[in-house]
């Protein structure tokens, strides 16, 4: 597949026509298996591929996609990019595209038994899960991922890539008589991926102060989030705060604050695809070798994530965070990750007198203002009371209304292990974030029903 891959960059950069070009050749096989009832009801397999090229002329850009990849498929496709091109304003300072060969850094992303595994393997593995939630009581539903990808760049400088990557993860949802509990997890190894220990803590979940139903005043409460409800906040983050386009057009919260202490000195976020635990990845999609980019030093606000264009645009220092060719993005975090702390979840809520313990965040809305990242949301699949440093109850999902600037700059404590989180979206990568509590977090009332 290597060669095909560089054959079809190749073709595409010859295609645009002596203009500046690069191109992305991303192709996929994945496997996906949903479960319901405790039943597997859907395998899926798909192989797929897809070509982008964007063409650059007098500082203007064009990009178009395919995913047919015979000549004059990609002819097509490079007179649609030359014509977006010529169509586009032109990017203010820019001055072109990477002409650096610099090596990668040493990433392993690779793993031949994820590759290769079959689907009745997968069904094994999650029967087995089954028949441990029988003994509890509960049924599971979600789903069981696993990939691998190969995704080649180059430019018309004679920049050229490749890697060759697996991923590997999978969501529980546990369901009792009268409640649901939550574990996700992923990697690039099956190895590294325990979907029997995931179905156990959703139990746990599902299962803890089942029949202590609590309710809850709304206010400010004590909040021990968990990964998966802090990788909502961060995905949103990401969007609205760290990409070079928020920080161009004056929305994000960095602007007028970098070198400054905008949340908790216990809070650092980074974009990090280098770190062996998470999920390797040698290069952003333009072609630059990754490195780790710190956003957010022990609560100071150090850079906007960008592109080439927008790291020339704004003057700034490009950061290696391309997460496509030309997006509206200008730069954003493939790989999220918050530095551990040294707490547990334990001592967390053994140190909390009034608090909720939270699972996970859903229908969080960051669009509110995002210049102090106001966003509002619910908890899901396993929400708690705490007081007097014990869970004394089982609450209903909650709605709330928080400022994030505000929140994170009220952090108590981090946890020592870590959790990675994939996303739909982000094929690539995913988030790493430790457990967080947080003081005064503002819960607004029971969401809905």
């Amino acid at each position: 597949m290597s060669s095909d891959s560089f054959a079809l960059i190749d073709r595409a950069l010859e295609a645009a026509a002596s203009a500046e070009a690069d191109a992305l050749f991303i192709a996929t096989d994945r496997n996906i298996s949903r479960f319901a009832n405790s039943t597997v009801h859907q395998n899926m397999s798909e192989v797929s591929g897809e070509l982008t090229l964007r063409v650059v002329t007098g500082g203007r850009m064009g990009v178009a996609t395919t995913t047919s990849f015979d000549p004059d498929e990609i002819a097509a496709t490079a007179l649609l990019a030359r014509e977006a091109a010529r169509r586009s304003d032109p990017v203010p300072n820019f001055s072109g595209l990477y002409r650096s060969n610099d090596p990668l850094p040493a990433t392993e992303g690779f793993d031949s038994p994820t590759a290769t595994v079959s689907p009745r393997e997968k069904a094994l593995v999650l029967r087995a899960m089954f028949d441990q939630g029988l003994q509890s009581g509960v049924h599971f539903a979600g789903s069981y991922s696993t990939a691998s990808m190969e995704v080649a760049s180059g430019n018309t400088h004679g920049v050229r890539r490749l890697t060759r990557i697996t991923a590997a993860d999978a969501t529980v949802i546990a369901i009792g008589a009268a409640a649901s509990g939550y574990a996700t997890g992923a990697s690039r190894s099956l190895s590294s991926l325990d979907v029997g220990a995931l179905g156990r803590e959703a139990t746990m979940k599902a299962t803890l102060a089942a029949k202590e139903d609590a309710e809850l005043e709304p206010g400010l409460w004590d909040a021990v989030l968990e990964p998966p409800a802090i990788t909502e906040v961060l995905e949103w983050l990401n969007m609205i705060a760290f990409t070079g386009q928020s920080f161009e057009d004056g929305s994000s919260l960095l602007v007028d604050n970098l070198g400054k202490q905008i949340f908790s000195p216990l809070l650092t976020i980074s974009d990090d695809a280098t770190d062996p635990e998470f999920l390797p990845f040698p290069f952003d999609l333009e072609g630059l070798p990754k490195r780790r980019v710190t956003v957010i030093d022990r609560g100071v606000a150090v850079t906007p994530l960008l592109d080439k264009a927008y790291a020339d645009r704004l003057q700034l220092t490009p950061t290696a965070s391309a997460s496509s060719l030309g997006g509206s993005e200008h730069g954003s975090a493939l790989h999220l990750s918050v530095a551990p702390g040294s707490s547990s979840v334990e001592e967390m809520i053994r140190s909390t007198q009034r608090g909720v313990w939270v699972t996970r965040f859903n229908y969080v809305n960051g669009l509110l203002e995002p210049k102090t990242a106001l966003m509002t949301g619910t908890t899901r699949d396993g929400t708690f009371l705490i007081r007097d440093g014990r869970i004394a109850g089982r609450l209903p999902n909650l709605r709330w209304t928080q400022s994030i600037r505000e929140g994170f700059s009220s952090i108590e404590a981090l946890s020592a292990g870590r959790r990675a989180v994939g996303t739909w979206w982000n094929r690539l990568g995913g988030t790493i974030s430790p457990a967080i509590k947080v003081r005064g977090w503002n819960f607004t009332g029971v969401q809905n029903r």
